[in-house]
């Protein structure tokens, strides 16, 4: 498995939260508008902003569903992965980085290490997997 794959977890949550926000936008946008007065007749075509939004807002909450399932489904593949890894301290920094999403301080504070030695730790699996 390539650092991009066991990324996939951080990144795919970044995209669920963007989705969020929109939702959020939606939901707060205003349907109520002032009423135009005018002397020209309104034209025939009829729009139902409602409906819109609710549709809009309901294809938004399926994607978000479709993004936490594949969220679940990576974050399987990443843990069967980390668990294939002989060395116990490298499964520890892999787990709390690529799965708990947490940063090299916050993985460095949870091994009761520096932030260099567990990003070392991680990068040397990948150069031995590579090779030279």
């Amino acid at each position: 498995m390539t650092k991009e794959e066991l990324k996939q977890i951080y990144y795919i949550n970044k995209e669920i939260k963007m989705w969020q926000k929109e939702l959020d936008r939606l939901e707060c946008k205003s349907l109520v508008k002032g009423q135009k007065i005018t002397d020209m007749p309104f034209g025939s075509g009829t729009s139902d902003k409602v409906a819109d939004l609710a549709i809009e807002k309901a294809d938004i909450k399926l994607i978000i569903e479709g993004k936490l399932k594949e969220i679940q489904l990576q974050r399987k593949r990443i843990i069967e992965y980390i668990n294939s890894i002989d060395d116990s301290l490298l499964r520890q920094i892999m787990f709390f980085r690529n799965v708990s999403c947490m940063t090299w301080n916050q993985v460095a504070n949870e091994i009761g290490s520096t932030e260099n030695c567990v990003k070392q730790i991680y990068s040397r699996h990948f150069k031995k997997e590579t090779g030279p």
